[in-house]
């Protein structure tokens, strides 16, 4: 495991309501999502990987996903994809991995 919690990659249950606005702000920022193939012109907030942007309300259809070669994927250490379409990292992870993503 690296730097961060397997389950809370962004360690964003650790830190107050200031911190958590600028993760978010570098993580919106620093993505590569407007990139994407999959993205939809004009969708906002991006950065659908950090927990609480939630899905996309625009994208109806899955291509090409790039998340693997997102400066915040690597940094961050996530494993999943198409977070546009199917919630954030954590929710993914909830959803494939239950109980054992919390290591019990």
């Amino acid at each position: 495991m690296g730097k961060h919690d397997r389950l809370d990659t962004f360690g964003v249950t650790v830190i107050d309501k200031d911190a958590y606005a600028k993760k978010q702000d570098y993580v919106v920022k620093n993505c590569k999502c407007p990139t994407c193939p999959t993205y939809v012109a004009g969708d906002a907030p991006v950065g659908y990987c950090f927990p609480l942007i939630g899905t996309s309300a625009k994208i109806q259809k899955e291509v090409n996903c790039i998340c693997g070669t997102c400066p915040i994927y690597k940094e961050y250490e996530l494993n999943h994809s198409f977070y546009c379409t199917r919630c954030s990292q954590v929710c993914q992870m909830l959803k494939t991995e239950g109980a054992a993503a919390q290591g019990t």
